[in-house]
């Protein structure tokens, strides 16, 4: 009976760790949840929008990986519903953080390369949310975005993708200003 109880704890145990190590992506990023109003969230700022969607960004948060800060996490809304995040990686170094991350917790990624761009892909899921690791090797881009299927799926991910180079210039701490430092995934 002993054995029995041990075995049932530990199977629960598993169980619990499980789930709620997927809960947090599941729910959305950074306290938005996937869904959610722009209204329904405070201390965003519009720094982009298109005919199909608005980009936010938090410029009272400094976000980090690999120990460095990241130059920018934007936050996508289609039709007023929170349906993505677009991060710019500074380095190598980030990148390859988030792809051993992204490896150790969903497995081996697929993967994509496109030598005439020279821009490697590597795509993870997990359940309703697409995670999308990208490498140009031509400009020394490394990109990374989160995509809530039932809301990126009405869209073209591509071309939300493309957000404009100055943006990141737009969300940069002013001189005097002291962002809040946080990781970026929770590290």
């Amino acid at each position: 009976m002993r054995v029995l109880t041990i075995i049932f704890s530990c199977w629960l145990t598993i169980i619990l760790c499980s789930t709620a190590a997927a809960y947090d992506l599941q729910q959305g990023m950074h306290g938005i949840q996937w869904g959610s109003t722009v209204a329904e969230n405070s201390g965003l700022k519009k720094v982009h929008e298109t005919t199909l969607a608005a980009y936010y960004a938090k410029p009272d948060t400094l976000y980090q990986i690999a120990s460095q800060p990241v130059p920018g996490v934007f936050y996508g809304f289609y039709d007023d519903k929170f349906f993505a995040v677009f991060v710019r990686l500074r380095s190598l170094d980030q990148f390859s953080k988030l792809k051993q991350a992204f490896e150790t917790k969903y497995g081996d990624a697929k993967s994509s390369y496109s030598s005439q761009s020279k821009q490697q892909v590597y795509r993870w899921k997990d359940r309703d949310v697409k995670i999308k690791l990208k490498m140009i090797e031509t400009m020394g881009q490394f990109k990374m975005a989160f995509y809530y299927s039932p809301l990126a799926t009405q869209l073209n991910e591509k071309r939300l993708e493309d957000i404009p180079p100055d943006l990141y210039k737009l969300i940069a701490p002013k001189e005097g200003e002291s962002p809040k430092v946080a990781p970026l995934l929770g590290e």
